[in-house]
């Protein structure tokens, strides 16, 4: 997709798919890092219809119409993507930060990082697709490199770059039912996790929220199991049912050989620059 001027009222922009080290369902709070599949979004304002196209495909998408909507116009939304959907790759939040980011640049308006990613949030709660608002996701789907947040407050604890290669398994066990009550009656193991993470021990982090959400899942561990065998970091993505794992390339290309056995497997790499050229204000953190 070639990229319009803005003041022609059509623009593009980009953002990542979101891998996690822990879910923030139980708490409140989570942590997520940046992959190289990457949701473009070529937006023309005008009217007050909206058209929506998904990967050369025209269909509905109640999430594009009240996104224009809050930008007072319709248009013409095309989007290609390279996010599976329901994969717990944060599909979701990269399209809202890709179609919010190119309205704004068809708008000739400012690039903010947090007005991005608070709306992103918030329209996220507003029709059910999160229940914490996946600002963790937003976050490193936006900002890139590595994100521990606090969904509920807006607010990130930590964003450091995060020098690794990815490994995702795609299984063949179907995607888990989210029992929020069950998720957030016991939250010892993602409570650690979170320590884990904001100590910079990824490996253990990602352990113990596989050890909770697995099991409240109905995924097998089998998964993480057998990565243990690796020098990697390994767990579950989102709600699932994807898998990713962290590590040296060569670590995880031995891997790959077992994972296979399990589904489909495929390398991408985590990305630290930003998806866009946004302003980052200091508001955006707690430190």
């Amino acid at each position: 997709m070639a990229e319009k001027k803005a003041e022609s009222g059509m623009a593009e922009a980009r953002a990542y798919a979101a891998g996690t080290v822990v879910n923030a369902l139980a708490t409140g709070k989570g942590a997520a890092f940046a992959i190289s599949l990457v949701t473009r979004v070529r937006v023309e304002l005008g009217g007050k219809i909206v058209t929506f196209i998904l990967n050369g495909e025209e269909s509905r998408s109640e999430v594009a119409e009240r996104v224009l909507r809050s930008f007072g116009s319709g248009g013409v939304v095309e989007v290609e993507t390279e996010i599976p959907q329901g994969s717990g790759l944060g599909s979701s939040s990269a399209f809202m930060n890709a179609l919010i980011t190119a309205c704004l640049k068809a708008r000739g308006e400012r690039l903010d990082a947090r007005r991005i990613l608070t709306a992103n949030s918030r329209i996220s709660l507003e029709m059910g697709i999160s229940y914490t608002g996946a600002f963790d996701d937003a976050s490193a789907s936006l900002l890139g490199g590595l994100v521990v947040t606090d969904n509920f407050a807006m607010k990130i604890l930590k964003w450091e770059e995060l020098s690794s290669g990815c490994l995702i398994l795609f299984p063949e066990w179907e995607r888990g039912d989210v029992n929020l009550k069950e998720i957030r009656r016991d939250t010892g193991a993602v409570e650690t996790a979170l320590k884990e993470v904001l100590k910079g021990n990824i490996r253990q982090a990602m352990l113990h929220n596989s050890l909770h959400y697995c099991r409240l899942l109905g995924y097998p561990l089998l998964p993480v199991e057998t990565a243990a065998k690796y020098d990697v970091s390994a767990g579950l993505s989102g709600n699932g049912p994807t898998f990713l794992a962290l590590g040296d390339k060569r670590e995880l290309k031995r891997l790959a050989s077992e994972w296979r056995e399990l589904g489909k497997v495929k390398m991408v790499e985590v990305m630290n620059e930003k998806a866009e050229d946004v302003e980052i204000p200091g508001s955006l953190f707690y430190f």
